[in-house]
């Protein structure tokens, strides 16, 4: 059986790692970009040791799914953990909010609302499924558990920047998946997760798993029991391939691009883009060591500052302080196309206001984006879930999308795309 899987990320490699396995099938795996990552993907820099992601990257201690996928690559020994710190930007200055006794010492809310605060967040920690949440508005509950003194000066500013006009749609569920996995330490790949994908993708070569890079799925059509994909490849020219199964791994807005799927024009599979800004500066940007820090000040143009050298060593990047400036908003706002440039222009007051001397030790702005990056979860989010199998036969579908209450992260690509698999093998009665 010959199968196209649709995307190289690590969803698409996961799959195509549990299918290879049988010698029944024959896989290809096509994906528009120059190497395997999808938003892990990464690029290096003359004098780098490591590659370094293009949107900021890691897992949890608490990633299972994950950790056995690299135990069964042979690749568990290069994850590290490091313990990190994360601080908010309020009123001018950065507060360590990484534990229950930070939190407890920052003044900025009363004690009554700290307390408040702590208990909601053990509560959500301890509890194992947070599904049967979803039924009740995040910011509803907010407000009411921990006071509205919490909510305006912790959670609304990072409601508002991540999700906009959805601020206060969104689910109680998707709340309590940001809180309950995250661990202290955070783990990373040595090398970057580019060399991960590279390994895996040597791997899967090795056991005759075909790669076409470079090269976008154009239209999908299905003739009898036969899948044609048109393919323009990286010299614009059209390739028509036949395959017998295909799997998607794309996001609804792209895969309604090349097929017409009535399960694609769900009204609840919505979702806003991600634009990082990724600062390379001579020296660090924060000073206290933060690795995270969550900006919660008003109408600022970015909602996160990601300094990856107070997490990982600035030697595997000679020398160099690698600072991601992450922002969600619709693909359709006009800020979405802006140049690094002119959004290097928006952001440059504010980061001399983090740091006095930021001119002084940049070395160049770059910017990333991707059209779809965060899912928006809704009140009983659950009943519009996407299903592994589409309404035509043979046509699978594993996204972003389908790791609801969680909306992204590697190890939940690999989790549900090892299910995927699972599901392929036994509907194909190749076990």
């Amino acid at each position: 059986m010959k199968i196209a899987i649709i995307g190289a990320g690590f969803s698409a490699l996961a799959a195509a790692f549990d299918l290879s396995k049988s010698k029944h099938f024959e896989i290809e795996m096509i994906d528009v970009q120059q190497f395997a990552g999808g938003m892990a993907a990464g690029f290096e820099k003359d004098g780098w040791k490591w590659s370094f992601e293009e949107h900021y990257h890691h897992v949890f201690d608490t990633d299972k799914s994950f950790k056995n996928f690299l135990s069964e690559l042979g690749l568990r020994d290069q994850l590290i953990y490091k313990r990190t710190k994360s601080s908010t930007l309020y009123n001018g200055k950065i507060h360590q909010i990484d534990s229950p006794l930070s939190l407890l010492k920052f003044k900025e809310i009363s004690f009554v609302s700290r307390l408040r605060t702590g208990v909601v967040l053990a509560f959500l920690k301890l509890l194992p499924n947070g599904i049967v949440l979803e039924r009740f508005k995040a910011s509803q509950f907010l407000i009411a558990t921990m006071g509205k003194e919490a909510w305006k000066v912790i959670w609304e500013p990072l409601f508002i920047s991540k999700f906009g006009r959805f601020k206060d749609e969104v689910n109680l569920s998707w709340f309590w998946a940001r809180v309950n996995p995250r661990t202290a330490a955070l783990g990373y790949f040595k090398g970057g997760f580019k060399r991960l994908a590279d390994l895996i993708v040597d791997q899967l070569q090795k056991v005759g798993v075909k790669f076409y890079f470079k090269t976008k799925v154009k239209k999908i059509v299905k003739t009898g029991d036969k899948f044609v994909l048109s393919l323009l490849d990286e010299d614009n020219l059209v390739i028509n391939k036949e395959y017998d199964l295909v799997i998607s791994t794309l996001t609804s807005p792209a895969f309604a691009k090349i097929i017409d799927l009535p399960e694609l024009k769900q009204e609840k599979l919505v979702g806003l883009g991600a634009m990082t800004m990724l600062l390379r500066l001579k020296k660090k940007l924060l000073k206290d060591g933060t690795y995270w820090l969550n900006v919660n000040e008003k109408k600022w143009p970015f909602v996160a500052v990601v300094e990856h050298d107070n997490y990982m060593s600035s030697d595997n990047y000679d020398g160099e302080s690698l600072v991601y400036l992450g922002r969600y908003l619709e693909a359709s706002d006009p800020e979405y196309q802006k140049s690094a440039q002119e959004l290097l222009n928006d952001y440059r007051p504010y980061l001399r206001r983090i740091n006095s001397s930021f001119d002084q030790e940049l070395i160049e702005a770059l910017v990333f984006k991707t059209p779809f990056a965060q899912p928006i979860s809704f009140v009983n989010q659950s009943r519009y879930l996407p299903k592994f199998e589409t309404s035509i036969k043979n046509l699978y579908w594993v996204s972003m999308q389908h790791v609801y209450p969680f909306d992204r992260g590697i190890n939940h690509a690999v989790k549900s795309a090892r299910k995927l698999a699972a599901h392929v093998r036994m509907k194909t009665s190749i076990l």
